[in-house]
Order: structure tokens, then C-alpha cells, then sequence
């Protein structure tokens, strides 16, 4: 029997939904497949449209393109939404463009 991978509690704090995302799936992809419009363009990393701030809990970040996302952005508790997988549940923010 296959085993259903780890999930975690992610709470989209522009939306106030709370939703399930597992360990392997990224927040954005958990988000669309929950019928949330979360901002996004690329999905992969290198456009920085999915910028969001991590309010609550821990990611694990996939490999982007660092002009994306400053070290000085991760240490200021951002991530990008496409390229975060959770490691516990999580509350999130997408923010603007002025907020990046």
C-alpha cells in the first residue's frame, strides 16, 4: 500500500483559508489545487511574482533563481510561494509588489 505523503496546515492570510498541503507539494501548488487565485506567473522560481511573507512555520526552499529572492528577503521571513514546501504548518502572505 502506498503511503500518503506528510501534510501540513496552510493558512493563506490574504484569503483566510486554511487548507492542507503536503510535504511534497509546494504552497502554490497546494493553493491552486484549492481553487485559490494566488498571484503567480512562472512557477518555477525566476519571475518573483509569487513573493510572499512566511508569518508562521518553516519551508524548505527548491532550487530559484537568486535575483528572485535576496538572501537579505529570506532572512526578512519572505519566500517564494512556487518553490516553498512546507516542513510544519504554515500561515503565508502574498505581497505586493511594493512590499517586496
Amino acid at each position: 500500500m502506498a503511503r500518503t505523503p506528510k501534510s501540513h496546515r496552510l493558512t493563506i492570510a490574504n484569503t483566510r483559508q486554511t487548507i492542507d498541503c503536503a510535504a511534497n507539494q509546494t504552497v502554490l501548488e497546494a493553493a491552486i489545487a484549492a481553487g485559490i487565485d494566488y498571484p503567480f506567473a512562472c512557477a518555477t522560481g525566476n519571475c518573483g511574482t509569487c513573493t510572499s511573507r512566511l508569518d508562521f512555520g518553516k519551508v524548505t526552499l527548491l532550487p530559484r533563481n537568486d535575483a528572485c529572492l535576496s538572501p537579505q528577503q529570506i532572512k526578512a521571513g519572505q519566500t517564494l510561494a512556487c518553490r516553498a514546501r512546507p516542513r510544519s504548518d504554515l500561515t503565508i502572505t502574498w505581497l505586493s509588489r511594493a512590499e517586496r
